[in-house]
């Protein structure tokens, strides 16, 4: 084969790559039929995985969540309520964090601190806190200290919040 035969052949198969890869791009799954008619949305994702790695995969999702409704149109609000023992992944010190866990947990304390900056609430359950001896004042900055993170769920869903309970 020519080095011309070569090159062409190289250039219809780039050109067949770049439109396959234009295809999958345009047919990328969209929420069309749940978001028909809404202008904003509202959700409220109650986490209790006990799991550093999870948390910081489940708040991925919330992130690509908030980011997917808005380029489809919605304006979403959310807020992030965290019960259980997840709360300790909240704390400044990181006390009584596994070595093991400490980059989870610091992923965790990140992507926290990303999603405040997109204007996501973020809680954290105080019976849970008390339950773990952990003062309000160990939690970072960016979670609001809530009484109790499920009587805070149950109010957002009375007003109108969808409930994301991630167990």
């Amino acid at each position: 084969m020519s080095t011309r035969s070569c090159w062409i052949a190289m250039s219809a198969l780039m050109i067949a790559g770049f439109l396959v890869m234009a295809r999958a791009q345009a047919a990328a799954p969209k929420d069309t039929d749940a978001l028909h008619g809404l202008k904003a949305a509202k959700a409220v994702f109650m986490i209790a995985v006990n799991n550093p790695q999870r948390v910081a995969g489940v708040l991925s999702v919330v992130k690509k969540t908030e980011t997917g409704m808005r380029a489809q149109g919605v304006r979403p609000t959310i807020v992030v309520v965290f019960v259980g023992p997840d709360v300790a992944f909240l704390t400044k010190d990181r006390r009584g964090i596994s070595y093991m866990d400490e980059r989870a947990v610091a992923g965790v304390q990140k992507a926290i601190k990303k999603l405040k900056g997109m204007g996501i609430k973020l809680q954290a359950c105080g019976v849970a806190l008390k339950g773990m001896n952990i003062a309000d004042d160990d939690v970072i900055p960016d979670v609001h200290v809530v009484g109790n993170g499920y009587i805070s769920a149950i109010g957002y869903q009375a007003k109108g919040y969808s409930l994301v309970p991630v167990y």
